[in-house]
């Protein structure tokens, strides 16, 4: 008797599913906000990281230069003059910034999750390919065999006819 009411008990007792897992978080968030975003602030706290970027400008002043002639013989003779205006530097000025981004640690769990699911099924699947891959290979050989054993059956009756001997 105490053995039929244990197993009634085990029928009214369900499994804790992800949809029974939402709608209790969901009333417990609504009852005491406080209490979702504490623990997520424990377990996925905000990763900041600090990135400096330099930059150097250096202003110039280009000072007028000398004339440089180049002259190319061939067919013809060509003259080419070319302004070289080398460069004064007055002022190196030196910038930087600081660049603070902060990480949702969350949503890093959640992608390494995902990543960790795709794996395992990008491994099934490789594992599949492999056994179709085998069997198709053995196939293959199986029809190369058959093929070969029709040539020779092909080519011994040939053979049979052209010198007339009957088997």
């Amino acid at each position: 008797m105490k053995y039929l009411v244990l197993i009634i008990l085990l029928f009214f007792c369900g499994c804790y599913s992800e949809r029974k897992a939402k709608s209790q978080f969901a009333k417990a968030a609504i009852a005491y906000p406080k209490l979702p975003a504490e623990y997520c602030a424990i377990i996925y706290p905000i990763k900041d990281s600090i990135i400096k970027d330099t930059v150097l400008t250096t202003d110039t002043v280009l000072v007028q230069g000398q004339d440089i002639t180049d002259t190319i013989f061939g067919d013809t003779i060509r003259i080419t003059t070319i302004r070289y205006l080398p460069g004064k530097i007055i002022t190196n000025t030196i910038h930087v910034t600081d660049t603070i981004i902060r990480e949702n640690t969350a949503a890093l769990k959640l992608c390494e999750f995902d990543k960790s699911i795709a794996l395992g099924l990008l491994k099934e699947k490789t594992a599949e390919a492999a056994k179709y891959k085998r069997q198709a290979k053995i196939r293959g050989w199986i029809m190369w065999g058959l093929i070969a054993f029709i040539i020779a059956i092909i080519g011994l009756n040939i053979y049979l006819r052209a010198n007339k001997i009957k088997v």
